[in-house]
């Protein structure tokens, strides 16, 4: 009976890891997604959206302070893993912590680093970032996980057909800008780095989504979260839309 009931569970973590990679993929035909991925780059439209996407990249290490602190300690090793890559960087290939390579990044489109800093949260920035905080602080540890894990599987260069948010704006701002992928400093590592980050809520169904319930709360925390990203995108699209000709 034991042995029926683990390969039950076996094939239902295998069934809900597909099922996270699908919905992943299926962020890139939302209304959110194609309204951004189809605006067009201007200078001006370009420095509006790294503005506001670093506030998004400052809400991740919130989100995944909250994520850490409630849940178990081997999990909370693999956030510590995860978050080593954001907020150290990697020493060994000489690469600075990301939100570094951000302002680095933003040189190329004629931003400084006191733009960063003193560029203040739009509303739809503000909202969408306290319905993540939200999340990360009020729900089980393994919704919250979910929450924010979810995001990495959509930037998996591996997992998401067709490539991976940071290839297809690198991309854009390449095409359009003229602006060559080494100076993209962040988009360029986060291609590298989130093929690894992006598996980490699979390897989390894997050690701990054996019951229905770990499973229903793995796959609320994600939908809720790309919920939220859809809303983010869209709008980080419409900051572009208003400066194209």
């Amino acid at each position: 009976m034991d042995d029926i009931r683990a390969g039950e569970a076996s094939v239902a973590k295998r069934d809900l890891q597909q099922r996270l990679i699908d919905l992943g993929n299926a962020q890139y035909v939302s209304d959110g997604f194609k309204r951004l991925l189809a605006a067009r780059f201007t200078m001006a439209g370009a420095r509006d959206y790294f503005l506001q996407h670093a506030h998004f990249n400052v809400n991740r290490r919130d989100v995944w302070g909250f994520v850490q602190g409630a849940a178990p300690l081997p999990v909370k090793k693999m956030v510590w893993d995860h978050e080593t890559d954001e907020l150290a960087g990697d020493a060994k290939r000489g690469v600075p912590d990301h939100f570094t390579l951000v302002i680095k990044q933003g040189a190329a489109f004629g931003l400084t680093a006191d733009d960063f800093r003193d560029a203040p949260q739009l509303d739809v920035t503000f909202a969408c970032t306290q319905a993540w905080l939200n999340i990360a602080r009020t729900s089980p540890w393994l919704e919250a996980f979910a929450s924010a894990s979810c995001l990495e599987i959509t930037n998996s260069d591996t997992l998401i057909r067709g490539g991976c948010l940071s290839r297809r704006i690198a991309e854009k701002c390449r095409d359009e800008l003229g602006i060559p992928l080494s100076r993209q400093h962040s988009n360029a590592e986060h291609i590298t780095a989130d093929v690894e980050h992006g598996a980490l809520l699979l390897k989390l169904v894997d050690l701990y989504g054996d019951s229905d319930d770990a499973r229903a709360k793995i796959l609320s925390g994600a939908t809720k979260s790309w919920t939220i990203e859809r809303v983010f995108r869209g709008f980080t699209g419409t900051l572009i839309e208003r400066h194209a000709a």
